[in-house]
């Protein structure tokens, strides 16, 4: 950790983690960089169907420091679309049972919209999903949308148009059509615990923002890079200050760190200089007073630094909030405790399922030795 950032406390709320291999290198990273706490976010996986076990398997080496919100089971939006949401709603039963901390969402990213049969969030089909989460009152990790430029051909950047999320050929759903939907699920869900990840990608639009987090106490963002977030902050440093001294229970740390690995280049792992890139990056908008600037090196996502940036020079009490307290009063002082045998049903069930996920969607191949390892791991415990 650099000298010059204050001696406070981390918890990242948004770590991905892909698999059980990375777990040395990834403690490594946030042991190096004052990272005390953290939170594995889950996502759907096209051949394994869930990272669930892979992030489960961390947490019982580390039960004291790890949360997990898991991911969905994609599975019901092949096999029963339009009783997914009663399914989903058993899926949450059955994770937080499991031991997971809450749930993370990536179906509102746009081109996982496209790709797999996604009801409307505000459909009766996802109801029961919100109606269930909403009354045991299970936190949500929620990506909506991208940045907006991506559905502009003149302003996308190259980085996002590579990874295939130009979004305006008009194949994708709209973002503001998708902003519609959540809200209305936000006003019949208003006690919903929900965190948006990526600042609802609406940095460029605080005082929208701000009506929003107004209208709905329950509901919270991340500071989870994209780098457009932090031009955008730069660009408006007055308005951004207010914002983030008005709303700064509201507000939670993140990194994305994992990310790369996941999405791109699986065979390196979580990568040290990158993922240090993405802590010093939100830490020194936080806490620099003034401008700063970072090494101009292609941080996976970020493209190239241009700067400088403005942080804001928060006060402490305001950074520990940011750092820690924030996902503390959301998800527990504590990680839940896990449940082995639940862990092995679900490895189990899992397994099964990879077979007929395997022909109901094309090129799902199957992979099913990460469930049996994982599943090996936690029948020691029973």
């Amino acid at each position: 950790m650099p000298p010059d950032l204050a001696d406070v406390p981390l918890l990242d709320c948004h770590i991905h983690f892909a698999h059980p291999d990375y777990m040395p290198g990834l403690l490594e990273i946030l042991n190096e960089h004052g990272v005390r706490k953290f939170n594995l976010v889950c996502t759907p996986h096209r051949a394994r169907l869930s990272l669930v076990p892979d992030a489960l398997y961390l947490k019982s080496h580390y039960p004291q420091r790890a949360y997990v919100f898991g991911g969905l089971d994609i599975s019901p939006l092949f096999l029963s679309p339009d009783s997914c949401g009663v399914l989903f709603a058993q899926d949450l039963v059955r994770m937080r049972d499991m031991g997971c901390d809450g749930i993370k969402m990536i179906e509102g990213k746009p081109d996982m919209r496209k790709m797999l049969p996604i009801p409307n969030f505000d459909s009766p089909a996802y109801e029961p999903y919100w109606a269930v989460a909403e009354e045991k009152q299970v936190p949500l990790i929620f990506h909506v949308n991208d940045p907006e430029e991506f559905w502009d051909a003149r302003r996308v950047p190259a980085w996002a148009q590579k990874q295939g999320w130009f979004y305006g050929d008009g194949t994708y759903i709209n973002n503001e059509e998708q902003y519609a939907q959540v809200v209305r699920v936000l006003e019949r869900h208003p006690r919903l615990q929900v965190v948006f990840a990526h600042f609802f990608f609406m940095s460029a639009q605080l005082p929208r923002l701000a009506a929003l987090l107004n209208r709905f106490s329950h509901m919270r963002v991340d500071l989870t890079p994209g780098i457009e977030m932090y031009r955008n902050f730069t660009q408006n440093p007055d308005g951004a200050r207010e914002f983030f001294v008005a709303f700064q229970d509201r507000i939670l740390f993140g990194t994305d760190i994992g990310a790369k690995a996941l999405l791109s280049t699986p065979e390196l792992g979580i990568e040290p200089r990158e993922s240090a890139l993405r802590i010093e990056l939100v830490r020194r908008f936080l806490e620099a007073d003034g401008e700063f600037t970072l090494e101009a090196e292609n941080g996976f996502l970020f493209g190239r630094f241009a700067g400088p940036f403005l942080g804001l020079g928060l006060p402490g009490p305001i950074l520990e909030k940011i750092y820690f307290r924030n996902f503390e009063d959301l998800a527990g002082r504590q990680p839940k405790a896990l449940d082995p045998q639940g862990i092995v049903a679900e490895c189990e069930r899992l397994t099964g399922l990879i077979g007929v996920m395997g022909s109901a969607q094309p090129g799902a191949t199957g992979d099913v030795s990460i469930a049996a390892r994982v599943r090996e791991h936690f029948a020691h415990q029973i």
